[in-house]
């Protein structure tokens, strides 16, 4: 196949909707070398091209020849080699686009921005050529009431860890190079990031790979996660940072680039890993560890997870020392997540808010424990609740509600009362099997045995 039979062969799987067709169609095309040839340029993560086509480039009148004829399999070795970089690179594209042919301009095009366009993606492709294209694992975590944290040597520490509410980054150090790419092996876009690239060439080991997140430090303050995400995507997207705004790397994991497979593993333990880190990071400016403590008990674990909530962020997560790495879920990590139930009584009914769409009909019902110190509104759960409320309000009142939080909040300058953190219906019906209320001992108590871990 020469490169316009190529492109008409991925257009063809594109205009096919059907996933088990796409499948066979990228099969039996895979029987070509060529077509192979380039699924791998295309997808395959360590194969970095340090260069993005942009509008400009799509806009250069094409010329007649294919792949074959004009040495382009040659220049995207070079840019994998780093043998063409910056201008020479450039100039080296916009040589290749004036002479190719319109149909292989623009797999050209489709190949250096790692997307062929076509519907499919790497696992496709493995399925038609086993292990072709590498796969970037991912060690997942566990929930508490998975792992049985609470049967874990507390004695001999516990690492606790900040949950970076960034974006998700795999650093990967390869061949006197560094690339950043998604979960999914995606690489990004390097251009604006390069005080971090730098950098990682030499704080970051060779041929290894460093998981973390990328989150967006402005005049020396870390963004919230719903604004730096939104710069970071911006600037993946071809947009550059604003003024005092920087990308900084937060690093949690290290594993050698030949543990980056399905199914791979690293026997090194994570204390030693995470020492490792430490060590290499040292007066680094655009990378850092993740905030890192030891606890030595499941209490000052939440105590951590506390203090991590209160300032907004998402939470922690606690590992234990000896924890190796592996592709799929450990349960030597875990999630931290306090879910505790507690009965309720409804003594009042609010309306949605002025100009939302509920306006005017039940948005939340007004709970309070027994004793009356604790008080928190909780959302109505759907619309088939807030029906049955509206045809019902009185009929609602003084009934009992099992409502589920992950805080319990004290008193504070602007409020007397105890309240809930995250307060949800576990059901859109009141209790008929209960007409009393916990009181906020009972609710201390429930939250507290879950904490350390005696509950049922």
């Amino acid at each position: 196949m020469n490169s316009k039979d190529i492109l008409l062969a991925l257009d063809q799987v594109a205009e096919n909707s059907s996933k088990n067709e796409k499948q066979a169609l990228v099969t039996g095309f895979a029987a070509n070398d060529e077509f192979k040839a380039v699924c791998k340029l295309a997808y395959d993560p360590f194969m970095i091209f340090g260069i993005q086509p942009t509008k400009a480039h799509e806009a250069i009148e094409p010329g007649e020849l294919f792949f074959d004829e004009n040495g382009t399999h040659e220049f995207l070795q070079d840019l994998i080699d780093r043998k063409l970089t910056g201008n020479a690179a450039k100039d080296a594209l916009e040589k290749q686009l004036r002479t190719l042919s319109k149909e292989s301009a623009e797999l050209l095009i489709r190949i250096l921005r790692k997307d062929l366009r076509a519907g499919f993606s790497e696992s496709t492709i493995n399925k038609a050529v086993p292990d072709l294209i590498p796969v970037f694992p991912y060690m997942r975590c566990s929930l508490p009431k998975e792992a049985k944290i609470e049967e874990w040597d507390w004695s001999k520490g516990v690492i606790s860890q900040e949950k970076a509410d960034g974006m998700f980054a795999n650093g990967n150090r390869i061949k006197g190079t560094l690339f950043f790419a998604s979960r999914q092996g995606s690489p990004f876009p390097m251009d604006e990031f390069g005080d971090l690239i730098e950098e990682s060439k030499i704080k970051l080991r060779e041929n290894f790979q460093y998981h973390g997140e990328l989150v967006v430090e402005r005049n020396g303050e870390i963004l919230a996660r719903e604004i730096g995400n939104g710069i970071l995507n911006s600037v993946l997207k071809g947009g550059t940072f604003g003024e005092g705004e920087r990308p900084i790397y937060l690093v949690w994991d290290l594993i050698p680039i030949n543990a980056v497979k399905a199914k791979g593993q690293y026997n090194t333990p994570y204390l030693n890993r995470l020492k490792d880190i430490r060590d290499s990071l040292k007066d680094a400016k655009h990378i850092r560890m993740i905030e890192t403590k030891a606890v030595t008990s499941l209490a000052a674990a939440y105590d951590h997870f506390f203090s991590i909530t209160k300032q907004g962020k998402e939470g922690t997560v606690i590992k234990r020392p000896d924890m190796i790495w592996k592709d799929g879920t450990s349960k030597q990590q875990v999630k931290l997540k306090i879910e505790a139930p507690c009965e309720l009584e409804i003594y009042d009914i609010a309306d949605g808010k002025i100009g939302s769409k509920n306006e005017g009909l039940p948005g939340a019902l007004r709970c309070r424990s027994a004793c009356g110190k604790l008080k928190v509104d909780v959302a109505v759960k759907n619309e088939k609740m807030r029906k049955d409320i509206e045809k019902d309000r009185t009929g609602w009142k003084g009934k009992i509600v099992t409502v589920v939080f992950n805080q319990l909040l004290s008193p504070s300058a602007s409020n007397d009362d105890y309240s809930l953190f995250l307060p949800r219906l576990a059901e859109d019906v009141y209790r008929t099997d209960k007409s009393d209320a916990d009181n906020l001992e009972r609710i201390q108590e429930q939250f507290n045995n879950i904490i350390t871990g005696k509950a049922a």
